[in-house]
């Protein structure tokens, strides 16, 4: 049977108070962050999806409908699916939900790795020979955790902002 160690189970008793170690109710908690990406994800998923099939239909049924209407109707009625094709693929393309879906799956999973790899080195800490090797253990640890949550998170916010585009208006002038 292990003996307790007071240094390690001090340092860690200390962590539960730090708001990075709270639950998935407190922003700015790992578990929050992880929470926050796994809501997400699935709702961009079913954006992604759902906008590549109804592109995917009104494409191939454009020539399928306009052959169907009426002769008096038929630029109107291919207009109007060309019309809401370029709308279904402008909003696809605006708010890249492809990209946030991928994103989000790619640092909830990072976290989440984090998160265990962490939880493993807290048993090798609390069952290091000596308090001085475990809270060693610890601190490495920590800032490893404290690292890759960051990254992690500025990594997806920074690709995010990049691939908002902003129409540039001078150029359009120019055009």
């Amino acid at each position: 049977m292990l003996t307790s160690l007071p240094k390690v189970e001090a340092f860690l008793s200390a962590l539960t108070e730090q708001c990075f170690f709270k639950d998935e109710n407190s922003q700015g908690s790992v578990l929050w962050y992880i929470a926050f990406y796994q809501t997400r994800a699935p709702n961009r998923r079913k954006a992604f999806r759902a906008t590549g099939f109804i592109l995917l239909f009104l494409s191939i049924s454009l020539p399928f409908f306009t052959q169907l209407s009426p002769p008096e109707i038929k630029p109107q009625v291919a207009s109007g699916i060309a019309w809401l094709i370029a709308l279904v693929a402008s909003a696809n393309s605006f708010f890249n939900w492809q990209k946030s879906w991928q994103l989000y799956t790619q640092t909830q999973l990072t976290l989440q790795f984090a998160l265990s790899e962490w939880e493993l080195q807290t048993a090798a800490a609390r069952g290091a020979s000596t308090d001085e090797e475990g809270v060693k253990v610890l601190q490495a640890a920590l800032q490893r955790l404290t690292k890759i949550v960051s990254e992690a998170v500025a990594n997806e916010t920074a690709q995010y902002f990049e691939a908002v585009k902003v129409p540039d208006v001078h150029s359009a002038k120019n055009a």
